[in-house]
């Protein structure tokens, strides 16, 4: 696929004609990263834009005994590396390739250039850095409140969501993450997120299969994922 082709399929700038496409095809740079290999890492100073062309990445923090907390999981198609384009501010968090991944890169100075005449492209740009700020608050706002059994109930709703699969009896999701980077995502250790998954097998609302999590009680499910946010 080429370039091109690519970007016409990315939301961001699926309102520009091929002219545009091409104009905006000769400021990119394509760039590889081998599987867990940090992009960029936070309070860096950054002045490029990435866009996702193949692989996923994992946008993390460290919190103040130095345990990562996953924030979210970017795949193809989507972009990250926004905010040091439009504030030129440090890097906000620390950006790593889950697999083996390409890129493509849009410089500071470049993206000056191009956006005047594209004012579409910086509205879905804030657009989806307002709904990430609405997932960040929502994620905050479990680790404070929520107890671990909400946290994975949690996830495992948004995964399903995030990927558009029906939250049906019989639904399945395939894990694409670790144990660990799960545990992580939702800020709990390996062990504890372990011990929730089999009680919820247990009690009847998932079925576990390696990394496969077949959906039996969807209601419970989405119960025991806003029992805080209902208090």
């Amino acid at each position: 696929m080429t370039n091109r082709t690519f970007l016409r399929d990315v939301t961001l700038f699926s309102d520009l004609s091929d002219s545009e496409l091409r104009k905006l095809e000769s400021f990119l740079e394509q760039r590889s990263f081998p599987k867990s290999q940090i992009i960029f890492h936070a309070h860096e100073r950054g002045n490029s834009l990435f866009i996702i062309k193949r692989g996923r990445v994992k946008i993390s923090m460290n919190d103040r005994n130095g345990r990562e907390i996953i924030l979210g999981i970017l795949k193809a198609g989507d972009f990250f590396g926004e905010m040091a384009l439009l504030d030129s501010e440090p890097r906000s968090a620390t950006v790593s390739s889950l697999e083996p991944c390409q890129a493509l890169v849009l410089s500071r100075e470049q993206f000056l250039q191009f956006i005047p005449r594209h004012p579409e492209v910086v509205m879905k740009m804030l657009t989806t850095f307002s709904q990430r700020l609405r997932k960040a608050d929502e994620k905050i706002s479990r680790l404070v409140f929520a107890d671990a059994y909400e946290k994975v109930a949690s996830v495992l709703v948004e995964i399903t969501e995030e990927r558009k699969i029906p939250l049906n009896v019989g639904a399945e999701i395939v894990l694409s993450l670790s144990r660990k980077e799960l545990a992580d995502l939702v800020g709990l250790s390996r062990e504890t997120l372990t011990r929730v998954i089999a009680a919820f097998q247990k009690a009847g609302l998932v079925r576990i299969d390696g990394r496969r999590i077949g959906i039996i009680s969807p209601t419970r499910l989405k119960r025991e994922a806003t029992r805080s946010m209902s208090r």
